[in-house]
């Protein structure tokens, strides 16, 4: 049988010649149900705290999967940028080789004429490769931040966290009524059934 605290406050005893101070007995009961009800508040306020954690572990972890999946867009974009800039470069070279066979098949066109187009076109060229490189560092730093700025984040969140529980505790602790020092079971009484019943509502 289960017992509350109110169960053990008004518990009674039959009364016997050679039994138990009464008073004693019931000043007993009510030590032992105060500290009964004080630890099932205790019980309540971590399931409280308990449920409240996990509130945020699920919101934390929507956010972490948020954040992968921008990290992978980040990604496919890299990827995209680098295949753009190969294209560019390999369209660029055959345009190259292009102009210098038709520069050397022309006539009409002079050597320096030829030269110029030629070293025009190579520094077209070294452009377009800075330009690709500028735009693929750009993302890669960007991409970074990103990264750094949830590592951030989740140690600030445990930190937060933390410090909350800590607060919790203490207040509970402030809060607490100060407990009467329980009298030495001087009466042999069997408490058996008492430490069930705390066991069985700790338990749940």
């Amino acid at each position: 049988m289960r017992l509350s605290a109110i169960d053990i406050k008004k518990q009674e005893f039959k009364k016997t010649m050679r039994g138990y101070d009464v008073s004693e007995v019931e000043a007993y009961l009510d030590t032992v149900g105060n500290t009964v009800e004080n630890l099932f508040r205790e019980i309540e306020m971590l399931k409280e705290q308990a449920a409240k954690l996990n509130e945020e572990k699920e919101e934390l972890t929507s956010e972490i999967n948020v954040y992968r999946e921008n990290e992978k867009t980040f990604q496919k974009a890299i990827v995209k940028s680098q295949d753009m800039a190969e294209d560019i470069l390999d369209n660029a070279k055959k345009r190259a080789e292009l102009i210098i066979k038709e520069a050397e098949i022309l006539s009409s066109k002079t050597k320096v004429q030829a030269q110029e187009e030629f070293l025009n076109l190579r520094q077209e060229l070294e452009d377009l490769k800075n330009k690709n490189e500028a735009v693929i560092d750009d993302i890669k730093n960007y991409l970074a931040e990103k990264l750094n700025s949830i590592e951030e984040y989740q140690r600030n969140r445990k930190i937060f966290k933390l410090e909350n529980n800590i607060a919790a505790m203490e207040h509970v602790k402030e809060s607490e009524p100060h407990r009467e020092e329980m009298p030495s079971n001087t009466f042999g009484l069997n408490l058996g059934s008492l430490n069930m019943g705390l066991d069985d509502q700790s338990s749940k």
